[in-house]
């Protein structure tokens, strides 16, 4: 059975805001499961909840093809075993839709971050979700907040709506003084299901309309304000953020508070900053410009209010690897690794990159291993059946381009052929390239293996041969060997003197009996075909130096010989995605079968 890399999930409702804007998102997660990526909405099971009543209010799966969507759910959530069952409490995870590969940011990752909605104007977005109302003789606006909100006097979503309603009702000046006629805009209790809502709300239920000032990453953004200048921040610094699953901030205006003289405005654009997801800022300068440095002064007035915060100077025409290995260079060398192993039902794999670290997530969840690697050029990446393979196993594979002008704008044309190659192999069926069978039975075992070479094997095949001065008729299984040889394969029905007059007559003859192993098995038949092979091949997965490589050490045989370039012969089972990566490099997989619960 595919590894779950994360066994309890917390839905992230988040809000990036400053004076007057925000930027409203929700985190999802991405499950592997039979081929396809499926995106996920982790929830927590309530009071109340029941199944159908979850299920039938969620995405597109379950809309389409209800019975297909009970099914992905039961894969996706193997802790709860029966669905009409559910606890308050729960964790689960809510199949939504079907993706295409790379169709969103960070799919890879398993954690994708979608932003719902960028607030400019926060009334703006409210008096859609409220109602417009002219005041009548004898009304209040308690009665009719209470009324519009589906609520009660005094409750939290009650003191919720009177926050709102005062935000997009700015002429009432005081709640007990309105007037007959009096067009009011009141808020829908539609607002309440936005995914969103939550994240208009500090801890003490006030709007969010300014940087937290209790936060100490941020009490000293007074101000933040979005300027309508030019990005002049060179663009590799985007893909520097990207590479490391990170944040770029590189427009607007911060400044930070300075006691007894004017603020220090830090401008984003010529100063991007790159945060981290373990809150760690990266202040981006480009070394060339004179008149774009921070002076020790400014710089102690940011370190003041960014405690976690590291400066880091980038040469203007810096290639990307240069730009991300000044970046790494300012993190602490005791976060990074070189190698990540683990064995995978007997598979060895080691993983090396130039840069290996924990990357961390949300609360409650396992820690995935960032893999950062640069590459001379496109051929060179890590194929994308073993980036799913590895995601598996919480390592995200991060190979970008080591010359950026050549990694975004030279090889667009490249990568867009070498996508679509990506694609068609990832689409393409494995039946006849991925052989199952069951290594428990030799005659299974020695027929598939010999028509996957490609050689002619009759099994119950009669023959005749001398013994004791008369002719012998007996059943055997017949191997065409194709250089005018043949052999027989017999399973313990000849034996004594019988094997000898065989041997007479200038046939071969493969012995096998019930205490050979499946290796004995399949060394008795290589041996007798003369067949070169290798015991236990590894495999590097790019084609690259194996410094900066994965390998996957596979229990079996390679086998190379006249009839077929190479077929591997595994002794354990092979993840699909492996098979899929073996398979485009044009080998034969034959594997065991797997029985129920693997």
């Amino acid at each position: 059975m595919r590894r779950l890399f994360i066994t309890v999930l917390l839905i992230c409702i988040t809000a990036t805001y400053s004076a007057g804007s925000a930027l409203l998102s929700k985190s999802y997660v991405v499950r592997y499961d039979k081929g396809r990526d499926i995106l996920c909405d982790p929830y927590v099971v309530q009071k109340g909840d029941w199944v159908f009543k979850i299920f039938r209010q969620k995405g597109e799966i379950s809309n389409k093809d209800f019975p297909e969507f009970l099914d992905i759910f039961k894969r996706i959530n193997p802790h709860i075993r029966d669905i009409d069952r559910i606890r308050p409490g729960q964790h689960i995870l809510i199949p939504l839709k079907k993706l295409k590969k790379d169709s969103l940011p960070g799919q890879s990752s398993g954690i994708v971050t979608i932003p719902f909605v960028t607030i400019s104007n926060l009334p703006d977005i409210i008096k859609p979700c409220s109602s417009e109302h002219i005041v009548q003789e004898g009304e209040f606006i308690s009665r009719l907040i209470a009324r519009g909100y589906d609520t009660k006097y005094g409750t939290k979503p009650y003191n919720e709506a009177i926050k709102l309603f005062r935000l997009i009702n700015p002429d009432v000046v005081s709640l007990d003084r309105i007037y007959i006629g009096q067009k009011l805009y009141i808020p829908d209790s539609s607002l309440r299901k936005k995914p969103w809502y939550k994240s208009m709300f500090d801890s003490s239920g006030n709007i969010i309309m300014k940087a937290d000032q209790n936060n100490p990453d941020t009490k000293a953004l007074t101000s933040f304000v979005p300027t309508d200048k030019c990005d002049n921040a060179p663009s590799h610094f985007a893909a520097i953020a990207s590479i490391l699953d990170a944040t770029l901030l590189n427009k607007g205006i911060y400044s930070f508070p300075m006691q007894g003289q004017n603020d220090y405005n830090l401008d984003l654009s010529s100063f991007p900053v790159i945060e981290l997801k373990n809150k760690t800022k990266i202040l981006l300068s480009l070394s060339t410009k004179k008149d774009r440095k921070i002076n020790t002064h400014d710089l102690n007035a940011i370190k003041s209010y960014w405690n976690n915060v590291k400066i880091v100077s980038i040469a203007n025409k810096a290639s990307t690897e240069q730009a991300i290995d000044a970046v790494m260079g300012s993190l602490e060398k005791k976060a990074f690794k070189n190698k990540i192993s683990f064995s995978d039902q007997g598979i060895k794999v080691e993983v090396r990159g130039k840069w290996i670290f924990e990357q961390p997530y949300f609360a409650g969840e396992e820690a995935s291993n960032l893999c950062i690697t640069p590459v001379n050029d496109q051929d060179e990446r890590t194929p994308n059946s073993i980036v799913r393979y590895l995601g598996q196993h919480n390592i995200i594979i991060k190979d970008f381009l080591k010359n950026f002008t050549k990694d975004f704008n030279g090889t667009k044309q490249k990568s867009k052929k070498a996508e679509n190659k990506n694609t068609a192999e990832d689409t393409r069926p494995l039946k006849d390239d991925a052989v199952a069978i069951d290594f428990s039975d030799h005659k299974t075992v020695v027929n598939k293996l010999l028509t996957t070479m490609g050689y002619n094997y009759t099994e119950n095949v009669a023959i005749t041969f001398p013994y004791a001065g008369i002719q012998i008729k007996a059943l055997s299984n017949l191997v065409l060997t194709g250089d005018g040889k043949s052999l027989l394969v017999d399973f313990g029905d000849i034996y004594g003197d019988a094997i000898f007059s065989i041997k007479k007559t200038g046939l071969g003859i493969i012995q096998i009996n019930n205490k050979d192993n499946a290796h004995d098995v399949i060394r008795k038949i290589l041996d007798a075909l003369e067949s070169s092979y290798t015991k236990h091949p590894t495999f590097l997965a790019a084609k690259r130096p194996d410094v900066y490589n994965t390998s996957l050490t596979i229990p079996g045989y390679l086998i190379s010989n006249k009839k077929q370039n190479k077929i591997l012969l595994a002794t354990a089972p092979v993840n699909d995605d492996v098979v899929q990566f073996l398979t485009d490099q044009g080998i034969k997989v034959i594997q065991p079968l797997r029985h129920k619960g693997n």
